[in-house]
């Protein structure tokens, strides 16, 4: 019961049963109750008889439900002009939205009354708009009130200087607020030094705070070394957060390991996210069980993304099928990306004409 405000008390300190405060706690125990309409039935007249408590509830609710509108016009009742909270919160709300305006403006308002999250969030905005100064004096400020994020984020700026000394410096400065992502920041400076016991270090104090590309990194460290069952738990640790590249890995194992029922399923999860290299996989599984029509499928929607070795498998299926017009059309676009095998069959093709001049056409 977390959200429940001390009841005003009468004479016998009893609470109104259809008071404004007995609503929000109604409102309460629907929501422990997984009753999301009557949680809104009863949070909605506490906030329109102006309690404030039920106006950020409200606000949640409609996060919860993906109903922006609904959230923005309960923060907005709710933000106050010296409410941070509500107008970071809303500021939030219209980033997400893509209102860059409208987000630096809510921010701006928080950030004067010392929200450190807005200040941070104006220099991700100040450095998305390229402005590198903007971006360096909103971090410090927010940096200055010891949050971690802008610390980090100032280590990221040094960092793509090429100044790994501070980028370091304010990386130490929030791992030591628990900062999950600095952390894995120091991995990274770590294995680029070639200090893998170090990297692996910061990278595990890293995941353990959840951090999402951690235990991918660690299934990468591990499987270099040849342990696969680490690598493989690490990839399924990533897995859980929709990481596409540790569910390619995980098939790539479990194909190694002759489990193709396994690869599959994971290729598809990845292929899900669009990776293109599970796309490619699932092509040659078909492929290697005569299932043309399916390979191509799968090809042609690696190749829709721009992947040169679909196009490239999609040349060889076409050539084999004596569709010559349409192989050339796929290894021409392979070719475009410097694919050699392609470029190769392109000669071999060319070749074949001067030897059998028209009869390079689609049978």
């Amino acid at each position: 019961m977390g959200l429940f405000k001390k009841q005003q008390q009468g004479s016998d300190g009893a609470v109104a049963p259809d008071g404004p405060e007995a609503m929000n706690n109604l409102g309460e125990l629907a929501k422990e109750a997984g009753d999301r309409d009557g949680v809104r039935v009863k949070y909605e007249p506490s906030a329109n008889l102006n309690l404030p408590q039920a106006m950020p509830n409200l606000d949640v609710l409609a996060k919860e439900a993906a109903d922006r509108d609904a959230a923005r016009a309960w923060l907005e009742q709710d933000a106050n002009p010296d409410d941070p909270d509500a107008m970071f919160d809303l500021g939030s709300l219209a980033q997400d939205a893509g209102d860059l305006d409208a987000a630096r403006a809510w921010y701006q308002k928080a950030a004067k009354l010392g929200d450190s999250k807005a200040m941070s969030n104006l220099g991700v905005l100040a450095k998305k708009a390229g402005d590198l100064d903007a971006a360096r004096a909103w971090y410090q400020q927010a940096a200055d009130l010891a949050d971690p994020v802008a610390m980090n984020n100032l280590g990221l700026l040094a960092y793509e200087a090429g100044d790994l000394d501070a980028a370091r410096a304010w990386y130490q400065q929030a791992a030591k607020l628990d900062d999950p992502q600095a952390m894995f920041n120091l991995g990274v400076l770590a294995k680029e030094a070639g200090d893998l016991d170090t990297a692996r270090v910061w990278y595990e104090r890293s995941a353990n705070l959840a951090e999402s590309q951690a235990p991918f990194n660690l299934g990468a460290l591990a499987y270099q070394a040849g342990d696969l069952d680490a690598a493989r738990t690490w990839y399924e640790q990533a897995a859980t957060f929709d990481h596409p590249q540790a569910m390619t890995n995980l098939g790539l194992l479990a194909q190694e390991a002759g489990d193709l029922d396994t690869a599959r399923a994971w290729w598809e999860q990845a292929a899900n996210l669009n990776v293109p290299v599970a796309m490619n996989n699932l092509g040659a599984l078909a492929r290697e069980a005569g299932e043309l029509d399916a390979a191509r499928a799968w090809w042609e929607q690696a190749a829709n993304l721009d992947d040169p070795v679909a196009m490239f498998n999609l040349g060889l299926l076409t050539q084999q099928a004596g569709e010559l017009d349409a192989a050339r059309a796929w290894y021409e676009q392979a070719a475009t990306f410097d694919h050699p095998q392609a470029i190769f069959n392109l000669g071999l093709l060319a070749n074949f004409e001067e030897i059998n001049p028209g009869g390079t056409g689609d049978r």
